[in-house]
């Protein structure tokens, strides 16, 4: 097997696609704490999730497999695997950021890391499993496990993460966390797939990984680029909805009665003068 056919830059590639994935899945939570009603809360959080567990789980292990090659054999991916890879990720994020909550309850927590955990787990092993070639490729029980602790890990860190996002820095650092636990994750099932290469049998069904290249940079660049837009523009729409500040009407009546009793008392004076000028 050749990990690396297109050079190792698709590590680095695979990092920066997950940490953008993340950063924007954070800020959206953090924009999430900010919403006026529990509507725009829930659609804040979908959009997160759709960041972190699309664009920062799937997006990067598929770019990751961009790399991935066998020798002596066709290497196919089966249509119906890759298109539930695509889905399941973001679904599992949201359902744990639901059952997380907005306050830090340690049952809650890890039963959310628990569905999160095995949602990208299950992810991962869908990827490997679409895998075609001539022959034969199995994954290993220890890999397997591997897979999902880090997994686990992963979710745990990052559901943490999601209720103390108040600040730039804190989601930062936990993009970063994020897109090396992901990378680690998928390279440590991916060292366990055994291939047995077998010439005699027949060519695999499917189709090769760039035919999923496309749309899934399409729909990538969209989960990062409506919810960004989103995020910048949500602060005009919050000053927007401030309610506009109004006189109090005692005061106003008070302040309009010393006006009219200033008024009435210049003119009194005004009408005294020519009295006693003469």
């Amino acid at each position: 097997m050749i990990y690396f056919s297109m050079g190792y830059w698709v590590i680095a590639l695979a990092v920066i696609v997950s940490f953008a994935g993340a950063a924007c899945g954070l800020a959206c939570i953090r924009q999430s704490t900010k919403s006026v009603t529990q509507k725009f809360r829930i659609v804040w959080l979908f959009v997160a999730a759709v960041s972190i567990g699309g664009v920062g789980v799937a997006m990067p292990v598929f770019v990751s497999m961009l790399g991935f090659d066998v020798r002596g054999t066709q290497l196919r991916y089966d249509n119906l695997s890759i298109t539930l890879f695509s889905v399941l990720s973001a679904i599992t994020v949201f359902l744990a950021l639901l059952i997380t909550g907005k306050t830090l309850v340690w049952w809650r927590l890890l039963v959310a890391a628990a569905v999160m955990a095995f949602g990208i787990g299950d992810v991962h092993q869908l990827l490997l499993g679409a895998i075609r070639i001539q022959g034969t490729a199995d994954r290993g029980l220890v890999s397997t496990v591997a897979v999902y602790a880090i997994a686990f890990v992963l979710a745990a860190l990052t559901l943490w993460f999601s209720l103390w996002v108040g600040s730039v820095p804190m989601v930062l650092a936990g993009a970063v966390v994020y897109a090396v636990l992901v990378t680690s994750m998928h390279y440590a099932g991916l060292t366990g797939l055994q291939v047995h290469v077998d010439p005699n049998a027949p060519a695999p069904q499917g189709n090769v990984l760039f035919t999923f290249f496309v749309p899934f940079f399409i729909i990538g660049t969209l989960s990062l680029a409506i919810p960004i837009t989103a995020i910048l523009v949500a602060p005009d729409r919050r000053e927007a909805r401030a309610p506009i500040a109004t006189p109090d009407p005692a005061v106003a009546h008070s302040t309009s009665l010393q006006a009219a009793s200033q008024h009435a008392a210049s003119q009194q004076q005004g009408a005294r003068r020519p009295e006693s000028a003469l």
